[in-house]
C-alpha cells in the first residue's frame, strides 16, 4: 500500500534540509574531553593518571544460546493499553482452542500464556472468531485488571440451525495479573468469564451548536472534503500558509455536504486574523455508488478576506438530535 499523499499549502515553501552537524559535534567531543582532564587535575595527580592511562571497558557480548527456547509472549509494559492488548490475545487463542487437539500450538501457547485455563469445547458445532477487541479495563484494588473482551462469532461450518448457533457479538472478561518483571509480566490469572457489554451511557454535549450560514464558509468546507476525498480537484488552494494534510487514499466520485455546524456564532471572513472550528458532516459516495456518512472537524482562519482550512482533527461527539 503507497503512502498516503501529502498536501501542502502552495503559499509555503518546502522546509530546506538541515545541515550535517559535524563541525558542532566534534567541537562538543573536544570540549568533553578537556573537561575530563580538568576534573581529573582537581581530584589530583593520581586521579589524573588513572583517567588518562586506564583502557577503555571491554564490551562483553553474551554466548548464544544453541539449544531451543519455549516461544513466550513479549514483554507488556505495565497500563491499561498492554494489558488490554494481552487480553484480547489470550480470548482469541481461547476461542481458537474450542476446536484443537491435544498437540495444537494454539493449545500449547494458551497454556503458556494463561496457566490452568481450560479451553472451550465445540463438539460438532464449531465456532470461529472473527474479531476480537478489548472494550473495558478496570484496574482492580488488589492489582492486575479485569479486562472486557468483544467477540464476533460466526458458525465455522454452514447449515448450523438457528437454536444450535452462537453466532453474534459476545463479551468476555478475563483477570491479568501483573507480576514482577521480564517476559512473563503479565498472565491472564483466571479462565474468562461471559458478561454483558457496555452499558448505554450518557451521549457527550457536543461543542458545535450553532447552524453555519455564512456561505463563504460553507463553500470552503464544502470545496475541500469534496478536493481532500478525490470528487474534485486543488485541495491545497483551501488550506492555510504552512498547513499540511496527509491525503486519504481512497477516491471518491462525490461528496455531498449534509450540514455545518460551528462552536458558537463564527465571525464574519473579512476579519483578518479570526478563527472558527467546525463539524462538517458529509455523504461521500464512491465508483461502485456506494454511501459513506462521514464528519469533519476542522479548524480555519481568516486571511485577505477569505477562509482558509488550518487543521484537521477527528470529529467529536454528534450534536443531539
Amino acid at each position: 500500500m503507497s503512502p498516503p499523499a501529502l498536501l501542502r499549502s502552495r503559499r509555503e515553501p518546502r522546509p530546506a534540509a538541515t545541515r550535517p552537524r559535524v563541525t558542532q559535534l566534534r567541537g562538543r567531543r573536544a570540549l568533553l574531553v578537556r573537561l575530563g582532564v580538568w576534573a581529573a587535575l582537581a581530584a589530583g595527580p593520581a586521579a589524573l593518571l588513572h583517567a588518562v592511562g586506564s583502557p577503555a571497558p571491554a564490551v562483553v557480548e553474551p554466548a548464544a544460546v544453541s539449544r531451543p527456547t519455549a516461544v513466550r509472549p513479549a514483554a507488556v509494559e505495565a497500563g491499561e493499553a498492554g494489558a488490554a492488548g494481552f487480553a484480547e490475545t489470550v480470548i482469541g487463542l481461547w476461542l481458537e482452542c474450542g476446536a484443537a487437539v491435544e498437540s495444537s500450538p494454539a493449545l500449547a501457547q494458551l497454556r503458556l500464556l494463561a496457566p490452568g485455563v481450560r479451553a472451550p469445547r465445540w463438539d460438532r458445532h464449531p465456532l470461529v472468531a472473527v474479531q476480537v477487541a478489548a472494550v473495558r479495563t478496570v484496574r482492580q484494588e488488589g492489582g492486575g485488571w479485569a479486562v472486557t473482551v468483544a467477540a464476533r462469532l460466526a458458525d465455522a461450518v454452514a447449515g448450523v440451525p438457528e437454536d444450535r448457533s452462537a453466532r453474534g457479538l459476545r463479551f468476555f472478561t478475563v483477570p491479568v495479573t501483573e507480576t514482577g518483571i521480564g517476559p512473563d509480566r503479565v498472565f491472564a490469572a483466571g479462565t474468562p468469564m461471559e458478561t454483558t457489554g457496555p452499558q448505554d451511557g450518557r451521549t457527550p454535549v457536543s461543542p458545535y451548536t450553532a447552524r453555519v450560514e455564512d456561505p463563504a464558509l460553507t463553500d470552503t468546507v464544502g470545496g475541500f472534503l469534496s478536493a481532500f476525498l478525490g470528487a474534485a480537484a486543488g485541495a491545497e488552494r483551501y488550506l492555510a500558509p504552512g498547513t499540511a494534510l496527509a491525503r486519504p487514499e481512497t477516491q471518491f466520485t462525490s461528496v455531498e455536504p449534509l450540514q455545518v455546524l460551528a462552536e458558537g456564532r463564527p465571525p464574519a471572513a473579512g476579519q483578518e486574523g479570526a478563527t472558527t472550528r467546525v463539524r462538517a458532516d458529509v455523504t461521500a459516495t464512491d465508483s461502485a455508488g456506494r454511501e459513506w456518512p462521514m464528519a469533519y472537524a476542522l479548524t480555519l482562519t481568516a486571511r485577505g478576506g477569505r477562509w482558509e482550512i488550518a487543521s484537521l482533527a477527528s470529529a467529536p461527539a454528534a450534536p443531539r438530535s
